[in-house]
């Protein structure tokens, strides 16, 4: 073997132990993680579903803390809720595209009546967007017909631009005296450099969203679910503190993996790293560009990659396609042949760059035709109850949890 062969192939085994070393790192985080901060595994949960679905069996879907009450109330004909917001900085991509689908097919088979807060204000405070006039535009021009366009119904969804729905300050102000600047700073990490904007966001309005639910006007107390990554744990955290002092019901939560980065699995799909995602907004020409100079779990050479397989877990290309579009079969086909050689890295990408343009093209036309929707899925119910709520005689500092 000539030293230049040599070279290449020493390249190419570095890369592949690299690939096995961050396939494991990642695949430990999350368990090491779901351990730490005290959360089930959902492997028992998949035993009481009928149909676990991709999101569960696929383990995207992999911790949970009381999603077994949600699952009672299902069986009980009970009301629940869920509550998943989203912040209308830009375009939804396709890794919001997958969080929407988990809440569709919790909507479509157990029921699930969802609240969607855009959240505005939280955009602006933070400063992903310039003024609240251009969140307010990301939010009807894109976010919102985008969400309809993905097929919520209209009678079991309720959709909120914050900075449009006055009264739920009224919910945050009533709720801010159920928390201390200790309390949220033990969670969230703010110090004396953030806006104070933030400090009113995470603490009050973010608790108003999630307890929404349970206010009198839209049923009182009930079992209320809130699907979250990992990194927004110390949310459910904090709320569930808020619950207990209001006499709510704490809300249980559903941890799911991220969808990877376009970059590398260090990373998720994010929108503060543009050619990281791939957005429904994207036009085809951006698509093939981002696919084609894409990360991928697959080796530089050729013959290794055929000999050993790709290292199908990492890769950006197989987990958009695993979160966002196939099959049960399909998946487990094409995870086989790449994980053995027989697909190559190429052909993954082709395969993934004639799905997005695909729905894509059919989302473009759906997304325009919801936007004449809007209306029907606008949440306008005035909050009037924390007007009158007088329990502040009973607040007791609580730091168990």
């Amino acid at each position: 073997m000539s030293a230049d062969k040599q070279s290449i192939q020493e390249i190419a085994e570095a890369d592949y132990q690299e690939k096995l070393r961050l396939r494991n790192e990642i695949e430990s985080y999350y368990e090491e993680k779901r351990k730490e901060i005290g959360l089930d595994s959902t492997k028992r949960i998949i035993d009481l579903l009928e149909d676990p679905g991709p999101f569960f069996s696929r383990n995207i879907l992999f911790a949970h803390k009381d999603f077994n009450l949600i699952l009672d109330a299902v069986d009980k004909g009970q009301e629940w809720a869920i509550v998943s917001g989203f912040n209308p900085s830009g375009p939804l991509h396709f890794g919001h595209k997958a969080m929407f689908d988990i809440l569709l097919w919790l909507q479509r088979t157990l029921g699930a009546y969802i609240y969607i807060p855009i959240t505005s204000d939280e955009t602006y405070v933070v400063g992903k967007a310039n003024s609240l006039r251009a969140a307010r535009y990301n939010a009807y021009e894109f976010a919102i017909p985008s969400i309809i366009a993905l097929g919520f119904d209209p009678k079991l969804t309720r959709i909120y631009v914050t900075s449009d729905y006055p009264d739920l300050y009224n919910a945050a102000i009533y709720i801010s005296r159920f928390l201390t600047t200790n309390s949220v700073n033990k969670v969230f990490g703010l110090d004396a450099s953030e806006n104070p904007g933030a400090l009113f966001y995470m603490g009050a309005v973010q608790m108003a969203q999630i307890l929404l639910p349970q206010l009198p006007e839209f049923g009182g107390p009930k079992p209320t679910l809130i699907p979250v990554g990992i990194d927004q744990h110390p949310y459910i955290t904090i709320s569930r503190n808020v619950a207990r002092r209001l006499n709510f019901v704490p809300p249980a939560e559903l941890i799911w993996k991220f969808l990877i980065g376009l970059k590398g699995p260090t990373k998720k799909m994010s929108s503060s790293i543009p050619d990281s995602a791939i957005y429904l907004t994207d036009e085809p020409e951006d698509v093939k560009r981002k696919i084609k100079s894409a990360y991928s779990g697959g080796s530089p050479l050729a013959s290794m990659q055929k000999e050993r397989g790709a290292v199908v877990e990492i890769d950006p290309m197989f987990s958009l396609l695993t979160f966002n579009f196939l099959s049960d079969d399909e998946w487990a086909k094409i995870h086989e042949s790449y994980a053995k050689g027989a697909l190559m890295t190429g052909e993954l990408k082709k395969l993934a760059t004639e799905y997005i343009l695909d729905f894509l093209s059919e989302h473009r036309k759906k997304r325009e035709d919801a936007k004449k929707h809007i209306d029907e899925f606008i949440l306008r119910t005035p909050i009037k109850s924390v007007l009158e709520m007088d329990q502040l005689s009973n607040l007791v500092a609580d730091e168990k949890e």
